[in-house]
């Protein structure tokens, strides 16, 4: 990988290659199915014995887990643990890397703080999920929420064992000794360095009927921070199989793999399911006017941006929404059009001018793009320069910086607001995917309060909130039907779009490589990447690099 992972610990991540790779080492109440297109988004049973049922109005979701999984030390594995997971996750202390769904939707009338908190409710859990028997778990929730069996795959609900999680290995540092639930075990793990995997020989194949955690190699390591050129040297070289990020070959390999018929055969271009977009600091000056947000809308020259991230093969298609196409609500929409999806200066230089008559005398038109360091992701920088060059046209000065990729939301700007603003961190370059498949699973956590964490791990990087967007989002989750849910989702995005919160890019389509020893190759769209929980790797032939 040519960065690093924000963390191995499934409570305490938000890196959607992460929520690919952990399948291989912890399970979680509900998984994707490992099959290649729009199958693959199919729910299946993998700790539950299937999907949940729910009341009438859905505020109460029930599971039945599967009575003799274990965990990696050989200790059967209750509901007790994914409730005690679900908690840490969402209210332990020090654990704020990860989505923030359960914390939001749970019932929480015994005040319940965390279980870290030494209080009574520490040792109760939180009131809202209850667990009659060893096999059933109850969630009762706030509202209602049609998308709640999605929220049965993210990793969060990867079963921890209490007396595991106590003492030195508390909390984030937890990582580093854990006792894990999937195929394979955690032999070794130097972090930000190496993670090494076994199988699992205390794993039941018969509490996996569904056949999701089946072992495909003797051993895997998984080496970070190597940067990207080296990463896909290591690909085209034959000594590494995968690269763990999912994003792609650069724009120097992409030009190799296409010039040579061999590493052609064993390249695969996919849309999958990311966009890029730019967040817009809407706290910040002049960046609070619309007219200003507008005016970067109608400056960029989206068609260059394609380019320079490699093209319809390596970089992708122009977006126009918020919404990726692929996601429930997706309406093909363009408030901001322009010649050829070039930009329009002229536009742009109007609006830029409004938005200075707007705040007077404190205008100031300089503030910083944020992204990720071009060692980590060359495409982002990319992009950047190109936002850069057709702002300054329209007469704003903006400058670039750039974060390792596991601090880019973290308490460094532009991750937190107050930090954000104080370093006048305008924009910043995000590549994102849903966190499940629907216009909820996408925008919640881009757009809402949920995502704006004060100390700094947000999301929600324009630090933008809006009752309007909140009632179309929340209305779509109580929807009569899917296409009534659908609409609700398109009407949330058209409110974002007006507002100019968000300049969507690209909706990717990137270039990856493996070697042809890989096997079980296929492409998740639930994760828009190569499916790690399959993968596994044959001999080399004979005279082979």
């Amino acid at each position: 990988m040519a960065s690093t992972i924000d963390s191995a610990d499934p409570g305490n991540t938000y890196n959607t290659a992460n929520w690919d790779f952990l399948r291989l080492y912890d399970r979680t109440v509900l998984a994707y199915t490992p099959t290649a297109g729009s199958a693959g988004l199919a729910l299946k049973g993998d700790l539950a014995t299937g999907l949940g049922s729910h009341n009438a109005d859905m505020t109460q979701w029930t599971y039945t887990i599967t009575p003799n999984a274990t965990f990696s030390d050989g200790t059967p594995i209750t509901t007790a643990d994914i409730k005690y997971a679900i908690e840490r996750a969402g209210w332990g202390t020090g654990l704020g890397q990860g989505p923030t769904y359960f914390k939001t939707l749970i019932q929480n009338g015994n005040g319940y703080t965390g279980p870290y908190s030494g209080t009574s409710a520490a040792t109760a859990g939180v009131s809202g999920i209850q667990t009659p028997s060893a096999t059933t778990i109850v969630f009762n929730l706030t509202q209602p929420f049609a998308d709640f069996n999605y929220l049965m795959t993210p990793p969060e609900t990867a079963p921890v064992e209490p007396s595991s999680d106590k003492g030195a290995d508390e909390g984030a540092a937890y990582q580093q000794h854990m006792v894990t639930s999937g195929q394979y075990a955690i032999s070794s793990y130097s972090v930000g360095k190496q993670m090494v995997l076994l199988p699992n020989a205390k794993f039941v194949a018969a509490s996996d009927p569904n056949g999701l955690h089946k072992v495909h190699a003797s051993k895997i390591v998984v080496n970070y921070g190597l940067g990207q050129i080296a990463v896909d040297q290591n690909l085209l070289s034959g000594q590494a199989q995968m690269d763990l990020s999912g994003s792609g070959v650069d724009v120097t390999a992409q030009g190799q793999i296409l010039g040579d018929p061999v590493f052609k055969a064993d390249a695969d271009s996919v849309p999958d399911g990311f966009q890029t977009y730019l967040a817009i600091n809407t706290t910040l000056s002049p960046l609070t006017d619309l007219a200003c947000r507008q005016s970067i809308e109608e400056a960029i020259d989206k068609e260059t941006v394609v380019s320079a991230a490699g093209g319809n093969i390596g970089g992708g298609a122009v977006a126009t929404n918020i919404l990726p196409p692929d996601s429930t609500g997706y309406v093909q929409s363009d408030l901001y059009p322009t010649p050829g999806n070039q930009g329009n200066p002229v536009q742009a230089k109007s609006l830029f001018t409004q938005c200075k008559s707007d705040i007077g005398s404190t205008f100031n038109p300089a503030f910083d793009i944020a992204t990720v360091e071009a060692s980590q992701d060359p495409k982002a920088e990319q992009i950047a320069e190109t936002v850069q060059r057709d702002l300054d046209e329209v007469g704003f000065n903006v400058s670039i910086v750039q974060y390792a990729s596991n601090t880019m939301t973290d308490g460094n700007a532009p991750g937190a607001p107050a930090t954000a603003d104080a370093g006048r961190i305008g924009l910043t370059v995000v590549s994102r995917d849903a966190d499940f498949p629907t216009g909820y699973g996408y925008m919640e956590n881009i757009l809402t309060s949920a995502g704006i964490h004060t100390a700094g791990g947000s999301t929600n990087l324009s630090f933008w909130t809006s009752a309007d967007f909140n009632s179309d989002l929340l209305s779509g989750l109580s929807a009569s039907s899917p296409t009534a849910s659908a609409a609700d989702y398109a009407a949330a995005d058209a409110v974002a779009m007006k507002q100019a919160v968000i300049v969507p890019l690209l909706n990717q389509n990137v270039l990856m490589y493996r070697p042809a020893t890989d096997t079980n190759v296929t492409v998740s769209l639930a994760y828009g990447m190569y499916d790690y929980s399959i993968l596994g790797a044959s001999a080399p032939a004979s005279g082979s690099k």
